[in-house]
Formats: structure tokens, sequence, C-alpha cells
């Protein structure tokens, strides 16, 4: 009997070691939050309509917040196109043991896409150390931005979002470019103009869930300042982009801690609020593939929206520089992402910098990062190093590019950036690109120069003197409604700009990309094509609701579903004979019913019937 004990507790023992094992696999090492998890939904209709009940009210959690796309409860099942819908679950007890188990328990659920810990995610900037001048911001020349400057292009219409520690609003050298939420009333605790979020006067606090965007360090602040810094003003620092508007979108506490719930929340607040492009100024190793997953899936959903993302420095994320051995993310989403693209960081003598991640098939290009000069609080200018800074020069690049071209794909953005960079000897092998930014090249390159010229040439063969007449009326008038304000100090400060202007300033080109806008428009709703004139009819008689389908099809399926108020709360999909379906309404609480009818293919075959009750 003792031998039996003895070998029953050594068995116990056993078991209870390889499981701790087990998680020390998977988990061990990790740097997560011990307070929240990550979940995504499947997309599927049917798992989307059970999640309409709660979905977590199993599990052991204090709040369930849906960070990326529309909340179950509202989802519109029965659209074209499917979103991931992401939440970010609060635990009741936060604690490494209990996200594991909630973990456990999400997985085997059948409505889970994923289920990973909200991993920790940190600011990609080096200390500062050294506070050399090399010229302040002599590495603006390198990437072009003297010649760019010459075009004038006014980028008022283009918002990047600093996705960072928060920016100062009221630095001097920031307040002009600030963006502004004029849908919003200051500190009325209304969300005024109904975009899920109150008071959200610059920007939004994903940590705190507020408008409060303002600073908890100094690297949001000089992100910022090289982003868009007022240019001209006679103050401060310049900027490549001239009067792009900065969002906060603020992700990091004072201790420069985030998560990826935040950066998800993020994501679908530029997605709200129409923010171009997104500057992500940081990253992390370790994780999951799930957690990838994840995040992959938000970036992926708003393919509208350009995301520049540092490559890494050692110092700050892994001691393996070279990120095809040890992935960084989110930079590494590049590979498979075309609205993705990774940045490396190079010295003003166009050196790759000692500290800087690489990666011949996961870093895209390279942009100056050492020794920057930027705005930092309070309104105060100082030098930071590291991929942080080098982001936000091809931040502001890119900005350029959609001033000049607002309907510029991404995947010709990253294709024109990378092209167009400096082919640098310290860069093979070591980028993607084999470059570092030229600014001026990637503008360039995306302007139609030939198209002004050859308009006139061709038509007008009898009257030579037509020729020069277009591009005389065309300078002046382009250069007023850029951005008038700016051009006196424009003119005297670069002294190659008269003799730039007739050649290079191609304003009618800056005119004529909305001729883009009306052929992109019809391709976003095909829905007409597929509905036709058929009707579908409903009457309620003796608790029965009963469906006639008023034309003749050979594979119709039909949904019924039954809202409460702004909650679905069930479907059902009644068999069809003779182009009749009958619905039973005993024991149903709704407010109001939908009823739809779609092929074999998800496509619809007449406009849905709405019954209120």
């Amino acid at each position: 009997m003792k031998r039996f004990i003895y070998i029953f507790f050594a068995t116990l023992l056993a078991m209870m070691w390889l499981g701790i094992n087990v998680y020390a696999d998977e988990y061990d090492g990790l740097d997560f939050d011990y307070g929240s998890v990550l979940v995504q939904l499947k997309p599927q209709i049917t798992d989307a309509v059970s999640m309409c009940s709660d979905p977590f009210d199993e599990l052991n959690i204090s709040d369930a917040k849906c960070i990326f796309g529309d909340d179950a409860s509202s989802i519109s099942l029965f659209s074209d196109k499917t979103e991931p819908i992401i939440y970010v679950l609060d635990l009741e007890n936060p604690s490494r043991e209990n996200v594991i188990d909630t973990i456990e328990k999400l997985k085997a659920m059948p409505n889970i896409e994923y289920a990973e810990p909200n991993y920790n995610v940190y600011e990609f900037s080096e200390p500062n150390d050294t506070y050399y001048q090399n010229g302040k911001q002599a590495v603006l020349d390198l990437i072009g931005a003297k010649k760019l400057w010459d075009f004038d292009i006014d980028c008022s219409d283009v918002t990047v979002g600093v996705m960072d520690s928060g920016i100062q609003t009221n630095h001097e050298d920031l307040i002009d470019n600030i963006w502004v939420n004029t849908g919003e009333i200051v500190g009325d605790g209304i969300d005024n103009d109904g975009n899920g979020y109150i008071d959200d006067i610059y920007g939004w606090n994903c940590g705190d869930s507020n408008g409060d965007v303002s600073y908890v360090s100094n690297h949001g602040v000089h992100v910022a300042g090289i982003v868009s810094a007022v240019t001209d003003n006679s103050k401060g620092v310049a900027s490549v982009a001239r009067n792009a508007k900065i969002a906060s979108i603020k992700i990091f506490n004072s201790s420069g801690k985030s998560t990826l719930s935040y950066i998800i929340e993020g994501i679908n607040y530029a997605k709200k609020n129409d923010i171009n492009i997104i500057n992500c100024s940081f990253g992390g190793a370790g994780w999951g593939s799930t957690s990838v997953s994840i995040v992959k899936s938000a970036i992926e959903a708003v393919p509208d929206i350009f995301f520049v993302i540092a490559a890494g420095n050692i110092a700050t994320s892994t001691p393996q520089p070279d990120n095809d051995r040890t992935a960084v993310y989110p930079s590494q989403l590049t590979k498979d992402l075309d609205n993705v693209i990774s940045v490396a960081n190079t010295t003003s003598s166009d050196e790759l910098s000692s500290t800087s991640h690489y990666g011949a098939t996961s870093v895209d290009i390279a942009a100056p990062g050492t020794v920057i000069y930027s705005t930092i609080p309070t309104s105060s200018y100082g030098t930071m190093s590291g991929t942080s800074m080098a982001t936000p020069m091809v931040a502001s690049a890119v900005a350029v590019m959609r001033a000049v071209n607002p309907n510029i794909s991404a995947k010709e953005i990253k294709e024109t950036l990378c092209s167009s960079s400096d082919k640098l000897s310290a860069l093979t092998g070591k980028v993607i690109s084999g470059g570092r930014l030229n600014a001026y090249n990637a503008v360039k390159a995306i302007m139609p120069t030939a198209t002004p010229t050859a308009t006139p040439t061709v038509k007008p063969t009898a009257t030579p003197t037509t020729v020069p007449t277009p591009t005389v009326t065309s300078s002046p008038t382009a250069t007023p409604t850029v951005k008038p304000t700016a051009t006196p100090t424009i003119v005297t400060t670069v002294t190659p700009s008269p003799t730039a202007t007739p050649t290079t300033v191609p304003m009618p080109t800056v005119t004529s990309s909305p001729t883009a806008t009306p052929t992109a428009a019809p391709t976003v709703t095909p829905m007409p094509t597929v509905l036709t004139n058929n009707k579908i009819e409903c009457e309620i008689k003796d608790n029965k609701l009963i469906v006639s389908l008023n034309f003749e099809e050979d594979d119709e399926v039909m949904y019924v579903a039954f809202r409460k108020g702004n909650e679905l709360k069930k479907i059902v999909t009644p068999d069809i004979h003779d182009m009749t379906a009958e619905v039973d309404l005993s024991d149903t609480e709704y407010d109001g019913i939908d009823v739809y009818v779609w092929n074999g293919n998800m496509k619809p075959y007449a406009e849905v019937k709405q019954i209120e009750k």
C-alpha cells in the first residue's frame, strides 16, 4: 500500500511539473499585461449571432470592451465584407495565472478565433546620451527636403496619427499643425459628432479611454515635431511635410508601457476619423503567432491607412539586430501587408546606426534617425536618436505624397519610397530597398509632369503661342491656392526657387488628382448590381410571420433576424416552400424583424424587409 501511495504522489508531482512546464514553454519569459486578455471573434455569421448574448459570461472578467470593428450587439451580419471583431477583456483578479487560465478557457469556446495575452509594447528610442548638434537639422538636406520645399506643397488636408506617448498640443512649433476635431464641443462630456468618442478634441487616449492626449514623456512630442513641426515660422525646427495635421493617438503611459489592445483601439480610432497615416515608433519581440494575427487583422482591415513602423533598436528590444532572425512586431508585418513599411536608422554620414535593427527581407528602407533635432516639452527643442526618429521622417514624406495624390494606393506609396531611395553600400543586404529615404525623389516620382505640357502641345497645332499660355497661367493660380502665407519665406530662404519654378512646380498635377475619384466611386458600391426588383411581402397572422417572395429563383436562402432595441436577439433560417416561409413568433422577444433573402453566394436577391412591432 505504501509503495502504491509513493507511486501515486510521484506520478502526481510529475504531472504537476509537466503542467507547469507546458505553461513555461508557451508563455515563460514573455512580457504581457496580467490584467487583460486579447480576443478576436470568428467572423462566421452563425457564430456572430450566438455571440450577441454575453459571450464571456462564463469567465471571471470585470469588463469586455470591443476595441476594433463593431460590437456584436450592433454588427451588420449581412454586409458584403466581414471585418474582424476584437475585444480586450479585463480580468476580475489580475495575475499571470489567471491570464493563462482565461486564455485556455477562451480557446475551448467555439466562437473564438484567437485568444492571446495582451503583450506589452515599448517605445523605440535611445536615451539622449549625446547632444552634439551636427548642423542640427542638416540631415533634412540628405533626404532632399530643401528641393522638396521648392514645390511649396500644402499638406493641410493630410492627417498623420502619432501613436505614441501623447503630445504637447500648445507647443509653440506644433500648435498650428495640431489636428482638431471640430465636431466636438470641449469639455461638455457628450459625443457631439457621434464617432463613439467623447471630447476627443485632439485625438484619443486609448489607455484611459478619454480625450486627454497630453504628453507623459518627451518621446511623442519629439516624434510629432519630426512629422510636422510648423515650417517657415522663424522659430524652432522645420519638417518635410508643410502644414500636415498631427492627431495624437496616445497609447503609452509615463513608464513607456503600452499593450496590444491600445494599439488596436488606436487603429480603430484612426479608421473612424479618416486619419490617413499612422506613425508607429514602437514595437517588441516575442509576440505569439495568434497575437500577430490579431494585430495583422486590424491593420489589414484598414488598407487606406498607411503604417510607418520602426524596425527597432538593440538597446530597447532584443540583442539580435537582424529582424530576419528575430521577428520584431508590428514592423515584421511589412512582409505580408502593402500598407506597412518598416524603417531602419541611419546616421548623418549615411551609415547604418550601430543600434538600429535591419533585415534583408523584413525591413524596407532606412532614414536619418541619429541625433535628430526636434520639439520636446515644454515648447523646447532637443535631440533624440533611434528608429523612433527615423520613422517619422518617412511618415512626413508620405504625408507629402498623399497631399500630391490623395488617391495613391498604399502599395504604390511603399514601392515608390523604396525605388526612389538613395542606394547606399552600407544598406546593401541590410534593408529590402538597399536605400535611404529621399523624400524629394519619392514625391517627384508620383507627379505626372508630362501631363500638363502634353495637353496643349498636341491640340493647338495652328497657334504655337498657346503653348506657354497654360504654363504661365497655371503657375500663379496654383501658388496662392496652396499656401500664400508660406510663399514669401520660401522664396527668401531657397535661392534656387525661381529657376525651379517653371520646370519643376507641377501644380496642375495636384489639382488633377481628384480626377481619379469618379473612377473609384462606382467600385465601392456593388450592391445595386446584385439587387433586382424582387420584392419580399410579409404579414403577421395567428402569431406567425408569413413571408412571400415575389420572384422565382432556385437557390434562395432566407434569414429572419429579431431585434430588441439595438440588440440582435436571435436569427432563424426558415424553409421556403413555394416561395413562402413561416416563422413561429411564440416566446420570441422583439421590437423589430429584418428579413433577408440571399443566393448561395451570399448576395442579396431583394431589398431587406423591415417590420416594426
